[in-house]
């Protein structure tokens, strides 16, 4: 989708999916705390941050420093609406594009609900541009609807030579497990299963989802990613 679509959907100002923090954001929480991985001191990158509500979750929960990026300026104008002035000696929202960050590494890198409205050759990008991201050992967070996922799977019509890939109203992608070990097999996975949630909406009824939650550490050999 083009930033010009969000803009759209973020025109009002209204925060589409409420005020609280993804599903995705906080069964990730749950994760870290449970497996007791450290996070204080470390520098986070949030890809697709929309208005900002898993950047700020994560901030506040985690001792770190945080850059959010999306490509829709009126998303970051509400982002940075929401910065108090804790915040602002930690947290950076950016309008840039994932292609855009280059030359930098973060010891985490977030993305939800991003890598399933890419197209085949973004998704490879991204692949690449997180092995250059992270450090070794650095770990990514992935949050992408699966493709038993039973809000969307069967709804759009197939798109040609496109595995799971639909158009209703925009390109969807849902991913299967091997897809994504294959296109992430430059990490180390940590956690890879299907999360099965409601997500509240603003305005009308939740969306009910399965989504692969992928936790995984980037390898020290730096194989090339995707293919």
């Amino acid at each position: 989708m083009t930033p010009a679509y969000w803009d759209g959907a973020y025109r009002t100002g209204r925060k589409i999916w409420g005020e609280r923090p993804s599903e995705i954001a906080r069964t990730i929480g749950l994760f870290f705390e449970k497996e007791k991985i450290p996070t204080d001191g470390k520098r986070m990158l949030e890809v697709g941050c929309g208005y900002g509500r898993d950047a700020l979750y994560f901030a506040d929960r985690w001792k770190i420093r945080m850059l959010g990026v999306d490509p829709s300026g009126r998303a970051i104008e509400m982002a940075q609406t929401g910065l108090s002035a804790t915040h602002r000696r930690t947290v950076e929202f950016r309008q840039a594009r994932f292609q855009d960050i280059t030359g930098e590494t973060f010891d985490l890198v977030y993305a939800a609900n991003l890598y399933q409205v890419l197209s085949p050759e973004e998704r490879n990008q991204f692949c690449l541009a997180a092995a250059g991201w992270l450090p070794p050992g650095g770990l990514l967070l992935l949050g992408t609807l699966s493709s038993r996922d039973p809000e969307h799977a069967g709804q759009g019509s197939d798109i040609s030579k496109r595995l799971n890939s639909q158009e209703e109203p925009f390109p969807l992608h849902l991913s299967t497990r091997e897809e994504l070990e294959a296109g992430f097999r430059f990490l180390d996975i940590r956690g890879m299963y299907e999360h099965e949630f409601l997500e509240p909406r603003a305005e009308g009824e939740p969306h009910h989802h399965i989504a692969w939650i992928l936790i995984g550490a980037r390898k020290p050999d730096r194989n090339k990613p995707g293919g």
